[in-house]
């Protein structure tokens, strides 16, 4: 694939990682480490010190996608937590259904269903992920990947349907969602090696708040 053709497609994974909004910050690149704006989090890249870095910060939402030449793509979104009961001393299924809501009810409708449709959500289950509550979630995009295939009728590249596993977890006053791409899989949890790896490269470095007021996720039943 052309270095320009990369790009340009690179740049269209971004809008998974984030939703529409006008940028007002963004973070910095340098030798393989990024530096999320006001230091909410660094982390390590996990495709080598020279992928192609999308990021964008705004008052509500933050996300950095890394790709690479080949398509293999990572993303980190982050938004202030929503519900004032996260990072409380919950029982775990209190934390579990605060992490759940936040994918189910905002994440999964803003950044991914309403991007592409069609967007399903093909697995997802609570574990217990670094010593805390996580969710993790399997997601199916429709010609959502950084990776091309031919297209049958024209022969021309077309972007293929995406799988991505995804990682919810809370850390202060921020909830976090990673994602990697992989090609399809038969077994989900064959995601949670390469997340596990990725958020190993995270550290978290300030006090975990947007400059904004929190406020409680709107449940739809």
């Amino acid at each position: 694939m052309s270095r320009v053709l990369a790009s340009w497609w690179m740049g269209l994974a971004a809008l998974l990682a984030a939703a529409p909004s006008i940028a007002l910050d963004k973070g910095e690149f340098s030798g393989g480490l990024y530096k999320a704006p006001g230091e909410l989090f660094t982390v390590q890249s996990p495709l080598g010190a020279n992928p192609i870095v999308i990021d964008s910060f705004n008052r509500t939402t933050g996300a950095v996608t890394f790709v690479d030449e080949e398509g293999a793509l990572f993303g980190i979104v982050c938004t202030p937590s929503y519900d004032v009961l996260a990072g409380a001393n919950n029982d775990p299924e209190t934390d579990y259904a605060i992490l759940r809501n936040w994918f189910r009810d905002a994440t999964f409708p803003n950044f991914f269903e309403s991007q592409l449709p069609g967007a399903a959500i093909l697995y997802e289950e609570p574990v217990h992920f670094e010593g805390q509550p996580a969710w993790f979630g399997v997601v199916h995009l429709p010609q959502g990947s950084a990776r091309f295939t031919p297209d049958p009728a024209t022969g021309l590249p077309v972007r293929a349907d995406s799988n991505r596993g995804l990682l919810v977890f809370s850390r202060g006053d921020l909830t976090f969602l990673i994602m990697t791409e992989a090609e399809p899989v038969s077994d989900w949890q064959a995601f949670l090696a390469p997340l596990t790896d990725f958020y190993r490269g995270m550290a978290f470095t300030a006090p975990l708040d947007f400059p904004y007021d929190r406020q409680v996720a709107v449940v739809h039943r």
